[in-house]
């Protein structure tokens, strides 16, 4: 039986925060951001996964412009998204 994980513009969309997951193998280390539901951080950190919440991200021509502090001003206070993205 597949589940809808994600529907945005949803209530389901509203619970769901972005992520970042550390993967480490034998030899390297990767690291994959994703929408997850938050009230299994507990639950994955418990089975051993290195998540953290997403609080911010800013982009490099941001951080050079040396714009960083405003640039999460206004991602906290509009919960702004990448409008490109689709």
């Amino acid at each position: 039986m597949a589940r809808r994980i994600l529907s945005i513009g949803g209530p389901a969309f509203l619970s769901k925060k972005l992520l970042h997951v550390t993967v480490r193998g034998k030899d390297k280390t990767w690291g994959f951001e994703f929408y997850g539901d938050p009230r299994y951080l507990d639950e994955w950190r418990a089975d051993g996964l290195d998540i953290v919440e997403v609080v911010n991200t800013v982009p490099m021509w941001v951080v050079e412009l040396g714009l960083t502090r405003a640039w999460c001003f206004a991602q906290d206070v509009f919960n702004f998204r990448n409008p490109w993205r689709s």
